[in-house]
């Protein structure tokens, strides 16, 4: 009994400690705080060290490119989300239309998820970036 009283009060200590670190580590009027953290809100000048300055995979630089050419903007304005790995069951990347002969294969590649002028567009790539396809 004495064993179970020990740990609730020290849980209660510790819950008490760390809601009052939590609740005093900052003072919400003061901007500063805030402004002391870049926030990231393209692929432009990304921090180096930050998520939008890692390497990518070559497929999801050409992803990006085609959309690029297609909006009409410079490549670094698009900020590539999400790269998955996946296995597309044709030539086409699983995107061919009534009119297309696609190559019935099993084909490695990737979803590109992007985001770029407030919108989010999905690509598939072959493994090598070769052959991109956007989503409709």
């Amino acid at each position: 009994m004495n064993k179970a009283i020990v740990a609730l009060v020290a849980v209660l200590i510790l819950g008490g400690i760390a809601y009052w670190a939590l609740t005093n580590s900052a003072d919400p009027s003061d901007n500063s705080v805030v402004n002391q953290m870049p926030v990231v809100t393209s692929g432009e000048n990304p921090e180096p060290g930050g998520i939008h300055d890692m390497p990518v995979e070559p497929a999801a630089a050409e992803a990006r490119k085609n959309l690029a050419a297609k909006l009409s903007v410079g490549e670094k304005s698009i900020v590539i989300m999400q790269i998955t790995e996946t296995t597309w069951t044709d030539g086409c990347l699983g995107l061919g239309g009534p009119a297309e002969s696609c190559l019935q294969a099993l084909v490695p590649g990737f979803k590109v998820e992007m985001l770029a002028q407030g919108k989010t567009y999905f690509y598939r790539t072959d493994k090598t970036g070769e052959s991109v396809r956007a989503e409709r």
